[in-house]
């Protein structure tokens, strides 16, 4: 027992830390429901979300459902690996509209461009905008004229709006903000 307990906790802080193999596209359903036990206080989602939520403020919690997170086959886009939802929501109306979700994780800002670099221009064929930080189907700003599905990758402001729900304690330990601008595949 004490083994089993030593490997979840392992296979927890592996997921947690982004240092997923990177062969293994998506987290098992025992990975991943170590990872959301390991975020005490986080909202539960299921094994198929697009990542677990954040340790959201107490008065913040009516304000989620993590029913609403995306699954991840719903999304194109992998999420990175050890990320946080923070919100997520549409951007935008009718057939201009995108859905879109706020991530964070504890890695670098360099550590998560190239993680996208390797899965969304070597896989996909995308580009990198470094005046914007955006990964994108097209190049230049398509991302604003064309209304085409955007990775924004940023370092993490704690001071922001979207982050005033967030535990002020489990967001200390985050460096990246991620936005994952998509259209459904449903």
């Amino acid at each position: 027992m004490k083994n089993l307990l030593s490997l979840l906790l392992a296979s927890a802080l592996l997921v947690a830390c982004g240092r997923q193999n990177s062969q293994q596209e998506t987290t098992s359903a025992a990975e991943y429901e170590a990872f959301t036990a390991s975020v005490s206080g986080a909202p539960r989602v299921s094994g198929n979300a697009y990542a677990p939520w954040a340790k959201m403020k107490a008065d913040a919690y009516r304000a989620v459902h993590p029913e609403d997170a995306p699954s991840a086959g719903t999304i194109d886009i992998p999420a990175y690996p050890g990320s946080c939802i923070v919100r997520n929501g549409t951007i935008g109306e009718g057939t201009a509209a995108l859905d879109f979700i706020t991530l964070i994780c504890e890695d670098s800002h360099e550590a998560v461009i190239q993680f996208y670099q390797d899965r969304l221009i070597d896989q996909l064929g995308w580009s990198y905008e470094e005046q914007y930080n955006v990964f994108q189907p097209g190049k230049g700003n398509e991302f604003i004229l064309r209304n085409t599905p955007f990775v924004s990758v940023m370092d993490l402001n704690p001071e922001a709006s979207e982050m005033q729900d967030v535990d002020p304690g489990f967001l200390k330990n985050f460096r990246t903000r991620i936005q994952v601008t998509y259209r459904s595949k449903s």
